[in-house]
């Protein structure tokens, strides 16, 4: 018994050094599934690696209760060399004829967005982003969760 143990122990560990997804994500989810306007999205990664470029993506998680086209985020990059980098994004949510976009789930639709492809560092560190809600209301119904996925460009 012990032999097999050994066996399937090993057997695993090599699995887990074969596994090459290097990508980081984080998710924000949202109380009642509503993004109150000055609820400010922080999210940090650990960028060791700069001989690789990497892509950035939005993960978004949503309802029927969006009715609005698309989303609209300010986007606040901070490198870890200090320098700072701001856009705004609209992300479509529903096509022209109000049909939802994504990938149907169960209870929500989900999107991936590439924001930023290829983007190089020039240095090692904490790279921090900050998402900041552009819509008119105070509140936006509709939004489950936020997330910001950073994987190497392939």
């Amino acid at each position: 018994m012990k032999k097999y143990l050994l066996i399937f122990s090993l057997f695993f560990l090599v699995l887990m050094g074969c596994h090459q997804d290097k990508s980081v994500s984080k998710i924000i989810g949202f109380e009642n599934n509503t993004w109150q306007r000055f609820n400010f999205l922080n999210f940090e990664f650990q960028i060791e690696d700069i001989s690789k470029s990497y892509d950035f993506l939005v993960l978004l998680r949503y309802d029927e209760k969006f009715t609005s086209e698309a989303l609209i985020i300010n986007f606040v990059m901070t490198l870890p060399s200090g320098e700072e980098r701001i856009k705004e994004y609209k992300l479509n949510i529903r096509d022209k004829t109000g049909e939802l976009l994504g990938e149907k789930k169960t209870g929500y639709y989900e999107r991936f967005i590439t924001i930023r492809r290829e983007m190089k560092l020039d240095t090692p560190g904490l790279l921090e982003i900050e998402i900041e809600c552009l819509m008119h209301k105070y509140y936006t119904p509709g939004i489950v969760e936020f997330g910001i996925v950073v994987e190497p460009s392939e």
